[in-house]
Formats: structure tokens, C-alpha cells, sequence
């Protein structure tokens, strides 16, 4: 496990992450200390400031630290900064050259946190933490599934959901394996089909090598099937509903004849399959090949084996919940997207930190405070 040096008071301390996990319960900070994201720093830099040296009074990765804190222990900014111990503003790296410890004001970080980055900064490192995590974790399945947003009863400007039967907006959650990757944010009666290119893109957009893409039957479309498959190169394992019927017009003698002709446009009926329905994909034929991808998956007697990989996603949205703030409640309108997404993001950065510290206990971070 990861060895961490740091250096105070001109005294060199070395310590590892072994010895916050043999313990009862251990600080949000001591375990953040081993969280490495100087890369995810310098992209802040080099984005969201200017060169002016005033910029920079705190570390950037100290700052994204603080918030991940503050998005843990689930308190105001003001709250998250006083809460903050000598100890762990060491660990958080607020000291400066001489020695002196530097915390920010619960002004500052809301200001890092509201304007420095804002709803656009955190999407951006939403998708490099995502990128992390899918070169740390090495899964090749992928799935996707909303969960609500809570807000409260008397809220005038959330939509009540009659199937949560609650008020609430909704987080549209991609995981690989039980770690969650990419999140869209919509009203709580939005329906979950049109949000699945948005993550199909961004997991093109990360370079994702997945196998499999799992969703259950309210993504279930001819077109999701053909998006999945023509964008990702990988298999989409959508639920089907149980009076699904082989559809005509997606077995072999339809696509080739849809290959045959347009032929003037290259279509070519000796070629492979995979080449066939890339090829009309390419000429307008989208659902053609989704009713050829479903009719596989009806067809396939291991097709309920791959989807039931797919249940892991409401544990993991549960312990998001019980993890950081993730709900609505007493929160303003406008700041909606921007918090939901700040935890989102810090749950992912503690992802990170267990995986870059090869922890074998999943949800270590369980036992912090």
C-alpha cells in the first residue's frame, strides 16, 4: 500500500494508509492525504485561473480536497472549514513555505467551489476522475440507471414523481462494475431513454474499452441498442419486455437486403456482419440494426445471466446516499445541477482513492468521520 511523505515544521513524516484503516474510525482528511490528483490540478490551473500569482494562495488539490471533506461530513462551507483539526489542515496540505498553517474562509472555498469551477469545471473533472477510474479499475461492463434526487415535500419547483411517489429531481448514474463513472442531471419526471447518448458520448470521450452496456427496459429502443453498439463496439444488454417478439425487418435476409441496395453507396452483401451494420448504420438505418441487436438478445438463453449484473446499481446509489448529501433538500433551484454534481464527483474521488491505494475493502471509507 501507498507510502505518503510530508513535510512540516521542517520534519520529515511518513506514514501509510494502513494505519487509518486498522484503526476503529479514522478522519475523512487522514484517508484524503493519500489521494493523489495532481493531474486534475494542473488541468484546474491551466482551465479555470489566470496567471495572476494571487490566484494561487492555495494548493488547487488542497482545495478539492476540502471540498470533498465538506461534501462527506455534509456540512455548510463555513462549518467545513472550522470542523477542520490542525492535524488534518496538515494532511490537506494548508501550510505554506515557512511552515504556517493557511486555511481558507468558508467564503473562499464557496467561491473555489460556485465560480472558480462551477457546473462546467466539475463536468469536466467528473469526466477525468471518470477516465481514472476506468484505467484503475480495469471492469469491461458497464451499466446505467437513474435514481431520485429527494427534495422536499413542500418544494414548489420540484416534480413529484408517482412512481417514487415523492418529489425530486433525477441523477442518470453510468457505472463500470460498482463504480460510478458519469452523471446527468434532469427533473424528477424526465424520462431515462434521451439522457443515454449523453453517456455514450462521454464514454466515448473517455476512450472506454467496455464488452457490455447494461439498462434496464426504460431505455429499452431500437435506436439505444444500434447507439451502444455502433459507438462503444460494445453489446447492449436491455431489458425487454416479456411479450417481445423477434422483429422481421432485423434478421439476416432483411439486412442484406437493406446492404443490397444501396449498393451504389458501397453496400456489400459478401462482407461480415459487423461490417453490414456499421455500413447502415452509416446510411440512416438505425433501428434496423437495434431490432437485429434485440433479436439477439431474445434469442440468447445467456441473456438474463448478463443483465443481472445490472442490480448492482441500486446498492451502490444507496451508499452514495448515506456516503455525501445526495438529495435536493434545501437547496436552491439554480445550484441544483452544480451540488449534485459537486457529490457526485467527491464520491467518485474517494473511489479513486481506494483504488490508487489498491484496497482490498470495498467502501473503505465507510468507518470515516
Amino acid at each position: 500500500m501507498a507510502k505518503k511523505y510530508i513535510m512540516y515544521g521542517g520534519v520529515l513524516f511518513e506514514d501509510s494508509i494502513e494505519n487509518y484503516l486498522n484503526r476503529e474510525s479514522a478522519s475523512i482528511c487522514q484517508f484524503l492525504h493519500f489521494l493523489c490528483i495532481e493531474d486534475i490540478s494542473k488541468y484546474v490551473e491551466r482551465t479555470f485561473y489566470t496567471n495572476k500569482s494571487w490566484h494561487f494562495k492555495y494548493r488547487i488539490s488542497s482545495m478539492i480536497k476540502l471540498f470533498i471533506a465538506m461534501c462527506f461530513r455534509q456540512l455548510s462551507y463555513e462549518k467545513t472549514v472550522s470542523s477542520l483539526t490542525e492535524e488534518e489542515a496538515i494532511l490537506l496540505s494548508f501550510y505554506d513555505e515557512k511552515g504556517l498553517i493557511k486555511v481558507p474562509s468558508g467564503k473562499t472555498l464557496h467561491h473555489f467551489v460556485k465560480y472558480r469551477l462551477g457546473e462546467d469545471g466539475l463536468k469536466e473533472i467528473m469526466m477525468l476522475v471518470g477516465e481514472n477510474i476506468l484505467k484503475l479499475a480495469q471492469i469491461k461492463e458497464a451499466k446505467i440507471d437513474s435514481t431520485p434526487l429527494e427534495a422536499s415535500r413542500y418544494d414548489k419547483h420540484a416534480h413529484y414523481n408517482p412512481h417514487y411517489q415523492c418529489k425530486m429531481d433525477k441523477a442518470h448514474i453510468t457505472m463500470v462494475g460498482t463504480y460510478p463513472i458519469f452523471m446527468t442531471h434532469t427533473n424528477g419526471n424526465a424520462s431515462d431513454s434521451p439522457e443515454l447518448i449523453k453517456h455514450i458520448e462521454a464514454l466515448k470521450e473517455m476512450n472506454a474499452d467496455i464488452g457490455f452496456y447494461s439498462a434496464d427496459g426504460g431505455y429499452d429502443s431500437f435506436q439505444n441498442h444500434a447507439d451502444i453498439w455502433y459507438h462503444l463496439n460494445a453489446r447492449p444488454i436491455i431489458s425487454y419486455s416479456s411479450n417481445a417478439v423477434v422483429n422481421k425487418e432485423g434478421e439476416i435476409e432483411r439486412i442484406d437486403h437493406w446492404v443490397n441496395k444501396k449498393w451504389k453507396r458501397g453496400g456489400d452483401i459478401h462482407a461480415k456482419i459487423e461490417d453490414k451494420l456499421k455500413f447502415l448504420y452509416e446510411n440512416s438505418r438505425h433501428e434496423q440494426i437495434g431490432m437485429y441487436l434485440r433479436n439477439q438478445n431474445i434469442r440468447d438463453n445467456l441473456f438474463m445471466i448478463f443483465y443481472k449484473k445490472r442490480v448492482e446499481c441500486e446498492p451502490t446509489h444507496r451508499h452514495m446516499k448515506n456516503t455525501v448529501k445526495f438529495d435536493i433538500r434545501k437547496v436552491r433551484v439554480e445550484s441544483r445541477g452544480l451540488y449534485s454534481l459537486l457529490s457526485f464527483v467527491a464520491y467518485q474521488f474517494l473511489i479513486v482513492t481506494e483504488l490508487q491505494n489498491s484496497l482490498q475493502m470495498k467502501n473503505s471509507f465507510g468507518r470515516l468521520f
